[in-house]
């Protein structure tokens, strides 16, 4: 069994026992019970395997497992025959229409229907492929049947601060472009959001939205406020690499999608991105067109001066608090990890496969391994924005780190720094709604202390 079915089938046995393993308040008795059996009544896709139902005893293993070697434990050892992964177009189209024509159908009646009426080959369609193709174009049941059909929305609140954190990345304004500054550029800002106190654990402004992004606005607020229970997000890429899934399992974290196409599920984060637009947004142009407002840095810090001297202070709608007090009524301890050990957690990890030389190549750049991992397929383990220090690994495990033959690229062309921003206008004089909130911000350090590991976040205005 390759290492990336390996990795998949530790992120699906992951998903199933994540709500047990993340969780940081005790289990009532009979709880654990209740879910293991709920758990095993469903109908999965099950990575590698035809099999579309686990049992308890097999939920019962993986946490068992998962306590003793964490995300390494939940791998499998023994191999598993692998399934045709591919399916003809002409056989994948009718299946499609016979599931559109009756979406009640199940993926085994499809397959039937295929093989009976001569349009595939007896034993050639994997039911877990073609599952996974319907679901791609929009033709699973659940979605089929689900069409036309108005449902309401049930009101959540996570029973207690750092529990549950959304996340997501909005378009929200534009400022000079560092490569000309008589162009703009879009700013994009990221949020986490956490869900019982509305309190933003952290927001940051980026020039995209790509995984990396993501990752440094992580690693910031767990360092800052401690390991969360669950991370709450929608389907984009950034959000459904295997890379978070992986993050999320060795970290301990529950991580939920929202349904596609609903997005009321992530209404607080979507809320507070409104009270964005209405509060910080206008303000924050105003600036901009006095020249006081000019680089990124400049806007991240005036988000910051806006956060924590404005917004976090407020009294919330909804809670009729504001988030900074119901953030500290948190006692809960809280799970932390070391700068050094995210770094680790977060490494990203491509397979290659050494050369007769012991040579492997990496975004441009050529390295030199071991003699004895010659023409094996190794692990690199590295930091993409420094490609000069990588690890090796093979059959879990690591070697000495690889030597650097060539580097043409110091960094990963998907984290491209980017270049020295203009110079900043002198201020004219006029007082600003964000420097009387910088104001604000500054006075708090000499009032009260703050306490970075009860800090927290909200959705409204």
């Amino acid at each position: 069994m390759d290492s990336s079915l390996q990795e998949q089938m530790a992120a699906f046995r992951y998903s199933l026992i994540a709500p047990i393993v993340s969780r940081q308040t005790p289990l009532a008795p009979g709880e654990l019970k209740a879910y293991l059996a709920q758990a095993a009544s469903q109908v999965y896709h099950i990575p590698g395997s035809t099999k579309t139902h686990v049992s308890v005893r097999s939920l019962e293993r993986w946490l068992n497992q998962y306590r003793r070697g964490e995300w390494n434990g939940l791998k499998p050892k023994a191999r598993i025959r692998k399934t045709n992964l591919s399916i003809p177009p002409a056989v994948l189209q009718e299946a499609i229409r016979l599931r559109k024509e009756r979406p009640e159908r199940s993926v085994d009646q499809i397959i039937f229907i295929l093989e009976e009426s001569g349009k595939a080959e007896a034993g050639t369609v994997a039911a877990s492929t073609l599952s996974r193709h319907l679901r791609k174009a929009g033709a699973s049941r659940k979605e089929l049947l689900a069409e036309g059909v108005e449902k309401g929305f049930r009101r959540f609140e996570a029973e207690d601060a750092h529990l549950s954190w959304q996340f997501d990345f909005q378009h929200t304004l534009y400022l000079p472009d560092p490569k000309d500054p008589k162009k703009r550029k879009k700013a994009i800002l990221f949020a986490i959001l956490d869900d019982y106190s509305r309190y933003i654990v952290h927001a940051e402004f980026y020039w995209d939205e790509k995984l990396p992004r993501m990752e440094d606005s992580l690693k910031k607020a767990i360092l800052k406020h401690g390991i969360p229970s669950q991370f709450y997000c929608d389907n984009g890429s950034a959000f459904s690499s295997h890379h978070l899934v992986r993050i999320c399992g060795k970290l301990g974290i529950q991580l939920s999608h929202s349904t596609v196409r609903r997005p009321a599920g992530r209404g607080k984060i979507e809320r507070w991105f409104r009270f964005i637009d209405t509060s910080f947004k206008p303000e924050a142009y105003a600036l901009i067109e006095q020249g006081r407002l000019m680089t990124l840095a400049d806007l991240n810090a005036a988000l910051a001066a806006w956060l924590d001297g404005y917004y976090h202070i407020r009294e919330h709608g909804s809670t009729k608090q504001s988030p900074k007090v119901r953030l500290s009524s948190c006692e809960r301890e809280m799970r932390r990890k070391t700068l050094a050990e995210l770094t680790e957690i977060f490494l990203w990890e491509e397979q290659r496969t050494a050369d007769k030389t012991g040579c492997v190549s990496l975004d441009g750049n050529t390295y030199e391994v071991d003699l004895e991992l010659c023409r094996k397929r190794v692990l690199l383990r590295y930091d993409p924005f420094d490609l000069s220090c990588i690890q090796v690994w093979y059959e879990d495990k690591r070697y000495a780190d690889a030597t650097v033959v060539d580097l043409a690229r110091p960094y990963d062309r998907r984290v491209n720094p980017e270049p020295a921003a203009p110079l900043v206008v002198e201020p004219d004089g006029q007082v600003a709604f964000l420097e009387l909130a910088e104001q604000k911000r500054q006075a708090q350090w000499t009032s009260e202390p703050v306490s970075y590991a009860t800090a927290g976040g909200d959705d409204t205005q």
